[in-house]
């Protein structure tokens, strides 16, 4: 892969194309030999590149184009040629959001971690803190912007720590976000095989992407065929995607501006249909009729298997269900499958070893770096009247997306050392004109050049729809936070496509007592819920609402569990928080590992008692005002430290998953891109041959076992292309499990309760 220096030299090389001495350059771009040659890609005799050199070309044009650089490849009568489409923005944006605008837009793209959009979503910040003037050293100091941990002075390279104290979204994954989000902001096409509700696949071809929401946990999105003169538009489940591959063929139809993503969203029924059942599990609560959402047959069969449920056959008749009778069968399938996958002995996946980190692109990452530290570099030696900053200055880059700073040192190191000037290039069918000029790589910040590789500072069309589909989702996280108004409007104005994105691009999830629980939030009153199976009441005082993965949480001070506390102690609820319970670093209320077992008021022994608690919202029956509501200490960061305990802490129990190469993956995704979904969610991994074939994922029990359900009922959603291989009581459960449902499948023989 080119290195950032490489990509910089032809960046600048191209951008600078207008200032050539020869009209080809001038008029056409540069050629394939020299773009070639500045990508340090050494080519053959006769010109030509071996597959390999032809993957590392495309791979580099690539990142050019994912930093901002629209890349154009015409052929002339003097070979190929490449330039820059000109661009409308002369200038970086004029968007300069507040310290405290910083934060939520902080606090919410990291809602993005551990998921496909984790590295746009860091990018993303760097560019923001980087092009702000009031996020500068100066700035900082002159507003008395403390960090919220250390109450210390805040200061620019510290922004890594300076965002909410409850961090309220976590979304959930899919392998073809990036793809789709690029699709709709770059308008391109794509073509990808679809799976359809009876389980067969079909190619859908050169398909527009018009809109992307998310609803019941679920990701879609809207496209209509490029090709069809009627432009109906149709909606798509990205889960059911497979083998997507964008075009790069742009969609000339002008953009549906009656489109609206929310509307169509609520057009999606949620609605469900019942099955014949017979439940195998003896102490099943499940009522009859079984119902399970109307997604198709394989969908029916997956929910019936992990319920513990066996589908029963259809009656001989003409009016059998059809539904009835493909889910059954889709069920038996599915039965054999797991049941053969987890029959005999375990293969040995060998040593097992950390994932220090993910599989991110870093010449990419390490260019826009470039680009934003000459930014700085650029707004230093204004602010300070002086020459531009020291080389070794621009090391201090803002660190926002990881604890520690980037070096760019090396990079600018690399670009003096090798060659400090950019050769144009003579025209070769006038072997008497001027030999090649050059000009020097890193001009005075101030001039047209420098102002012209800053624009790629800017956000990308596809950086850009991500971060307004983030904001739809602070909409429901944040109601009535201020900040998003003035932080769309200031949007709006640097970047004119952002209201259009926010009319195509939608998080509207759809959960029971959502307006209820905002509703609670807005009031600042205490409330009365019905919570578990039980429906038992607590008395709460809610604080947040929380989305983790495909689930939102009522975040609460739970008042009946810190009445019982102190009455099982003969004491009175105190009227503050002793200082024993509060946090040893923040003095802040320590947070609950919990989220919604009764197992914690128990454990008052062990460990520091604390009543926060998460409430599933699907778990609440009921939701009622009780009165005034309390004022309570800060709960820190909670969403990602009950996320690490859930997912992340080595003490919790681990799963070790096997990944087969099988056509029975849910979404049809190639073993590539199923391995590396997996291997942002684990720990350890284990490569057999080149590949990595197992992976180790540490998850939350709570006393009542739903983490190891939830890992029964992910390697059963998977159909086959997931092997659980330890521990050895979850195999066997598992296999228990597949093998009850099996001897209670004979046709016509009832399931033994």
């Amino acid at each position: 892969m080119s290195t950032a220096a490489q990509l910089y030299m032809t960046l600048h090389r191209l951008s600078t194309a207008a200032e050539a001495p020869d009209a080809a350059t001038r008029t056409q771009g540069i050629s394939r030999n020299e773009l070639l040659t500045l990508l340090g890609i050494s080519t053959r005799a006769n010109g030509s590149l071996s597959e390999s050199q032809e993957r590392a070309f495309e791979r580099a044009k690539q990142t050019l184009r994912d930093a901002g650089a629209r890349i154009t490849h015409v052929t002339t009568d003097l070979g190929e040629r490449y330039r820059l489409e000109t661009s409308n923005a002369a200038k970086l944006p004029a968007w300069n959001p507040t310290a405290e605008e910083f934060r939520l837009i902080n606090t919410i793209l990291r809602g993005w971690e551990g998921t496909e959009l984790q590295d746009d979503a860091y990018r993303i910040l760097r560019k923001i803190a980087l092009t702000s003037e009031n996020l500068t050293d100066e700035a900082l100091a002159a507003a008395k912007i403390l960090e919220p941990k250390t109450g210390k002075r805040q200061r620019a390279k510290n922004l890594y720590t300076y965002r909410e104290p409850l961090q309220r979204i976590y979304f959930s994954d899919n392998p073809h976000l990036n793809e789709l989000f690029t699709a709709y902001a770059e308008r391109k096409t794509v073509t990808f095989t679809y799976q359809t509700a009876a389980g067969a696949t079909r190619t859908q071809e050169k398909v527009s992407v018009a809109g992307i929401g998310y609803r019941y946990g679920t990701w879609y999105f809207v496209g209509y065929y490029t090709e069809s003169s009627e432009r109906k538009e149709y909606t798509f489940r990205a889960s059911r995607i497979q083998k997507l591959t964008m075009l790069s063929r742009i969609d000339s139809t002008p953009i549906n501006a009656t489109f609206n993503a929310k509307n169509w969203l609520e057009d999606i029924k949620g609605y469900e249909e019942s099955l014949i059942v017979a439940e195998v599990n003896a102490d099943s609560t499940l009522s009859e009729p079984f119902t399970v959402p109307s997604y198709g047959t394989i969908d029916s069969a997956v929910a019936a298997t992990s319920y513990s449920c066996v589908i029963e056959p259809p009656e001989e008749s003409e009016a059998a269900s059809t539904r009835q009778r493909d889910s059954y069968a889709a069920q038996q399938q599915l039965l054999r499958t797991l049941t053969d996958l987890h029959s005999g002995a375990v293969e040995d996946p060998g040593t097992w070893a950390d994932i220090n980190q993910r599989n991110r692109n870093n010449s990419l990452d390490d260019l826009v770096d470039l680009l934003l530290g000459l930014h700085r570099a650029d707004r230093w030696a204004s602010a300070h009247d002086e020459a531009p900053m020291p080389l070794n200055q621009l090391n201090a880059l803002y660190s926002v997306d990881t604890e520690k700073n980037r070096a760019l040192g090396k990079t600018i190191a690399e670009i003096f050392a090798q060659v400090d000037t950019v050769p144009f290039e003579s025209d070769p069918k006038d072997p008497d004109a001027l030999k090649p000029t050059y000009i020097n790589l890193l001009p005075d910040f101030g001039g047209a050049t420098p102002n012209t590789l800053l624009n790629y500072a800017r956000l990308t069309d596809t950086e850009l729809a991500i971060l307004v589909f983030t904001l739809s989702a602070a909409d429901i996280l944040h109601p009535a936070d201020a900040r998003l108004g003035s932080i769309r409007a200031a949007l709006a104005a640097a970047y004119p496509n952002a209201p259009i994105y926010t009319q195509h691009l939608c998080f509207a999830p759809e959960e029971p007592l959502l307006q209820e629980a905002t509703a609670a939030l807005s009031s600042g009153n205490a409330v009365t819920i019905g919570y578990g199976e039980r429906a038992a009441d607590r008395l709460v005082d809610p604080y947040a609402l929380v989305l983790h993965r495909d689930h939102m949480y009522l975040h609460a001070w739970c008042r009946t569990a810190e009445e019982r506390y102190y009455a099982a102690r003969g004491e009175e609820v105190p009227e503050y928080v002793p200082e024993a319970f509060a946090h040893p670093t923040t003095g802040e209320a320590e947070n609950s590992e919990v989220a919604d077992s009764e197992a914690a008021d128990n454990e008052a022994g062990e460990k520091t008692p604390t009543f926060w608690r998460n409430f599933r919202l699907t778990r609440i029956n009921h939701i009622h005002e009780a009165g005034a509501g309390r004022a309570h200490p800060v709960t820190g960061d909670t969403v990602p430290h009950w996320h690490a305990q859930q997912h992340s802490t080595q003490t919790n129990p681990f799963a070790e998953l096997r990944i087969h190469p099988t056509e029975h993956i849910p979404s049809g995704e190639p073993l590539d891109t199923l391995t590396a979904t997996y291997m942002r969610r684990s720990t350890h991994h284990v490569k057999k041959a080149s590949r990595t074939q197992y992976v180790r994922i540490h998850y939350y029990n709570n006393a009542h076992g739903a983490g190891d359900k939830n890992i029964l009922d992910t390697v059963i959603a998977h159909r086959g292309a997931l092997e659980l291989v330890g521990p050895a009581h979850l195999r066997a459960a598992l296999l228990d499990q597949l093998q009850t449902l099996n001897a209670s499948s004979r046709r016509g023989v009832p399931a033994e309760k």
